[in-house]
């Protein structure tokens, strides 16, 4: 325990500004943290790309501050951005600091907050991050995901245990009018049995070939005529969709990739019944809207950062290279990639044969 639970805490920064997932991995933690805490005011330090995300968090947050992360990366604009970002961060004198992104430049950011009360893990990603925290807090083994890592985190701050059922996303209202025009546009009606589609990812070595997904689609149509196919994904995955259509040539496979703001793809997938992809950042959105995930895992180890929940199904060869953490195959062979498909497509027929218990 590091005793804040019993300090007043009026003002709470929460450090976490990327990615997609991670961002949806804090909810469960940032909503106990409201829990302890119900008059406080939460602000979020994220990448505006992600801002939609931070809309869907189920406690109301204050302010949004701006992680303008390709800025800070560049030369030329780096003094100017870094001396912004600052200034928005100290605009705020907080009472408490909590950074669950655990690298190096989050513990930069928390340690340019004004706030005495700082937060983080004693075993962080990047060691170099605790120099940022006036408390460290160690997490049990057991606790190996992302989500229940957090959880941990704010469970050791404020002395609550989280519930054992985390609440589904409540919809927003914009989003929602917003993918239901772009949805009737590409001939999707509300009626539709939907399975989402995501063949995209940032790390190469974990994304499965068009093909791949191409040949699925097939063979599932085929034995699923009252099904449609949603393609969802950012702007840099319309290749690998466009070729998936090519390949496949069936009018029910839609793509609405790079189509989509964050918040309008989080209102796609809820009209889906379920979600086949890429390990990427939309499976914990379905995961946190409670839809079925069928996922397919390369290089990373899903008992870390896989959809969290015990109704998802993951894919993932048993070879000596699996969970490599490579973003590209070191010996160029993508072997992971090697997956029975008649295989998968008897486990989605058993979902569907057995009943969408986990909609909601």
């Amino acid at each position: 325990m590091t005793g804040l639970k019993n300090k007043k805490n009026d003002k709470i920064l929460i450090i976490k500004p990327s990615s997609l997932g991670d961002v949806f991995h804090a909810f469960p933690a940032v909503t106990l943290l409201h829990k302890a805490f119900p008059d406080a005011d939460i602000d979020w330090f994220v990448r505006p790309e992600f801002k939609d995300a931070v809309d869907y968090c189920p406690v109301k947050i204050n302010r949004t501050i701006n992680f303008p992360r390709t800025r800070l990366l560049k030369f030329k604009s780096f003094i100017s951005t870094f001396f912004k970002v600052r200034s928005d961060l100290r605009k705020e004198k907080y009472d408490l600091v909590i950074d669950f992104q655990g690298l190096m430049r989050s513990g930069i950011f928390t340690s340019l907050c004004r706030s005495s009360e700082s937060v983080g893990f004693a075993k962080p990603k990047e060691s170099l991050a605790t120099l940022a925290y006036a408390h460290k807090i160690n997490i049990p083994k057991e606790c190996v995901h992302a989500v229940d890592r957090n959880i941990a985190l704010i469970e050791n701050i404020t002395g609550l245990k989280a519930p054992k059922e985390i609440a589904s996303l409540a919809q927003v209202d914009k989003f929602k009018k917003q993918i239901e025009v772009i949805l009737k546009k590409n001939n999707i009606n509300p009626e539709d049995k939907l399975m989402g589609m995501i063949p995209g990812a940032r790390w190469e070595s974990k994304c499965w070939p068009p093909e791949f997904f191409a040949k699925l689609a097939t063979k599932f149509l085929d034995k699923h005529p009252d099904y449609k196919i949603l393609i969802i994904g950012a702007p840099s995955d319309r290749v690998s969709a466009e070729k998936i259509i090519s390949i496949a040539s069936n009018e029910r496979i839609v793509s609405i990739v790079g189509d989509t703001s964050v918040g309008e793809m989080i209102e796609a997938i809820r009209h889906c019944k379920f979600i086949f992809s890429n390990d990427s950042g939309p499976i914990h959105i379905a995961a946190a809207l409670q839809k079925t995930v069928f996922a397919l895992f390369g290089p990373t180890d899903p008992d870390k950062t896989g959809p969290y929940g015990d109704f998802h199904h993951i894919f993932q060869n048993e070879l000596e290279c699996i969970k490599c953490l490579k973003r590209t195959c070191p010996i160029n062979s993508y072997s992971c990639h090697n997956l029975d498909i008649s295989k998968l497509i008897t486990t989605l027929d058993n979902y569907i044969k057995n009943g969408e218990v986990h909609e909601k």
